[in-house]
């Protein structure tokens, strides 16, 4: 079972594609649990084997610069309960990004289009067997991990001419973070069953 982190701040928000990420749970026929703020789950612990972190149209950087936490705390509450793979997007990666001491630049415009992939990692375990390198992408918070700790960048996209980091793996097979949304095409949507794949091999300890 996979728990999702739905940080949607309305029931339709157009940048947490909640219902897309559903849509590819039934799909691939993986058991999920949906919250989005904090409340018992104690009967699903046991089943629980990773954590998505979806997208938001909360733009992060703003947020923690006012210390208006309140709106995403919840995610920390469950990532802090739970020794399982995770998995950010958008939001849920920038989240992610800040948590292992990384950084956040406003890049002032949204940037609301699909773009192929200018580079990416062929052995990276997330993007086995896709068959197309364009996805969908909705952010404004340009990522910059911290280059203090050993974090991958398993892809990258070109945007006015300047490299940006799209995809991270900031703890091998367990840790990652995708700037694009593999939720929003049906061909993309291969990256959560090979998520889930990575989260049964995953040993607790």
């Amino acid at each position: 079972m996979l728990l999702i982190l739905d940080n949607g701040i309305t029931k339709d928000d157009k940048l947490s594609y909640t219902k897309h990420i559903i849509t590819a749970m039934k799909k691939y026929k993986i058991d999920y649990i949906v919250v989005n703020k904090i409340q018992n789950i104690d009967e699903f612990k046991n089943k629980i084997k990773g954590i998505i972190i979806t997208g938001s149209s909360l733009k992060l950087s703003k947020l923690s610069k006012k210390g208006n936490f309140e709106k995403y705390s919840f995610n920390i509450y469950y990532l802090s309960r739970f020794n399982v793979p995770l998995y950010g997007m958008c939001f849920g990666c920038q989240l992610l990004n800040i948590i292992y001491g990384g950084e956040l630049k406003d890049n002032k415009k949204y940037i609301c289009k699909d773009i192929d992939f200018y580079k990416y990692d062929t052995k990276c375990k997330l993007l086995k067997n896709i068959d197309t390198i364009n996805f969908r992408y909705c952010f404004s918070d340009i990522v910059i991990p911290n280059n203090k700790i050993d974090i991958n960048i398993f892809s990258y996209i070109v945007i006015n001419n300047k490299k940006i980091g799209c995809g991270f793996e900031y703890e091998k097979n367990k840790v990652y973070g995708t700037l694009f949304h593999p939720e929003y095409y049906d061909d993309t949507q291969i990256i959560f069953k090979n998520f889930y794949e990575l989260c049964t091999k995953y040993k607790r300890c």
